[in-house]
């Protein structure tokens, strides 16, 4: 996910927030208002289905129904024939069967509801394009039903919700189409949301004004897409243009790359910081000590990198404190953990570099 771009958009969102959610104006609530309405009405063994369906939805404002398609019209229509109320009634109960969170069942259930009612559909308008059934409009039907479990969708919306953030992913579209990738690439925008306080405080604001229902923040979510395309959100965004999929998930790739390494940059430096050399090394000038082939010999000096040890056969110069433990062994072994310990340091210190010096170069690329 590009979190610059991600954090552009929650920023202009926040700052017009009153703007958009004006009941004089934009009066963008109406979302949980429509919720509201459903979960108050809705009755799915009402004795009388047709009022109780027109209640239910009698807030969706422009949510599913507008002046070119009509998909609620088009129950309506079929709910005006008395041997069709059955048909819808027992359509919906099986749109709304439980699947114990089975995204892949749920979109099996959303496409074979599109084709029972849109056959019906078929019977009183021939040819009709302005009342059958659309994907966005089903899964819709879903979050009405369960706001907690399932989001709105509009493919337009969710394509330059996509692009924008460099989802990593392809949800697709038409027959290639995939409920649980959508819904994945929701749920990555849900997380972030929920550690945004300032969005999490209007959020409870807002839930305040409605009768009690709780969405999880799903609507919020699809406010969040849907408003980014209305009022022009990307406007600071130059760098946005319309992408293939392809280059949408490089870009993805790309980002998800930078991130690990920058994570592991910082994780490693971290560690670094933790570990300290910052142990004093006692004078063992005078210490006596054994060589596995020079035998017994006595330490005469000891410089910060040298050691000089006086064996039978002469004075020999050995790498210091590295030799230590090593390849010398002192008599008296009071100081023999201390220089283990320091030589730990040293070697985990060393490897650490390294492998930072290598994250840093590579992430350093990936940064070009």
């Amino acid at each position: 996910m590009n979190k610059a771009h991600l954090h552009n958009i929650l920023t202009q969102y926040i700052e017009r927030y009153d703007e958009l959610n004006d009941i004089a104006g934009h009066d963008e609530g109406y979302k949980w208002r429509a919720e509201s309405c459903f979960k108050a009405n809705w009755d799915i063994d009402a004795a009388d289905f047709q009022a109780m369906f027109k209640s239910a939805f009698k807030e969706m404002s422009n949510l599913i129904d507008n002046s070119t398609v009509q998909p609620i019209g088009g129950i309506l229509m079929l709910l005006n024939h008395n041997e069709e109320i059955e048909f819808v009634r027992e359509c919906f109960r099986d749109l709304y069967s439980e699947d114990n969170g089975d995204i892949d069942a749920r979109q099996n259930r959303i496409e074979d509801f599109i084709d029972k009612i849109n056959s019906h559909i078929e019977l009183y308008a021939k040819g009709s394009w302005k009342y059958p059934q659309q994907r966005n409009n089903v899964i819709y039907y879903l979050n009405l039903w369960r706001p907690e479990e399932n989001y709105i969708f509009k493919a337009t919306e969710a394509t330059e919700w996509a692009n924008c953030i460099e989802f990593g992913d392809d949800f697709g579209s038409g027959n290639t189409f995939s409920l649980k990738k959508y819904y994945k690439m929701c749920d990555e925008l849900l997380e972030e949301l929920k550690h945004n306080e300032t969005i999490m405080q209007l959020y409870n604001e807002r839930m305040k004004t409605v009768d009690d229902f709780n969405d999880n923040c799903h609507i919020l979510v699809y406010d969040i897409i849907y408003c980014a395309k209305a009022y022009n959100l990307y406007k600071n965004i130059p760098t946005l243009k319309k992408l293939s999929t392809k280059q949408r998930m490089k870009l993805a790739e790309t980002a998800e790359k930078r991130e690990f390494l920058l994570e592991k940059f910082t994780e490693l430096s971290l560690e670094l910081e933790k570990i300290s050399l910052e142990i004093i090394l006692p004078d063992i000038t005078g210490e006596k000590v054994t060589h596995s082939k020079w035998g017994s010999g006595t330490i005469i000096t000891c410089s910060s990198n040298i050691v000089e040890v006086e064996f039978a056969e002469g004075v020999k110069k050995l790498q210091y404190p590295d030799s230590i433990n090593k390849f010398i062994i002192m008599a008296d072994n009071k100081y023999s953990a201390l220089f283990s310990e320091y030589i730990q340091n040293k070697n985990e210190k060393q490897a650490l570099e390294r492998e930072l010096n290598s994250v840093k170069r590579e992430l350093e690329a990936y940064t070009k």
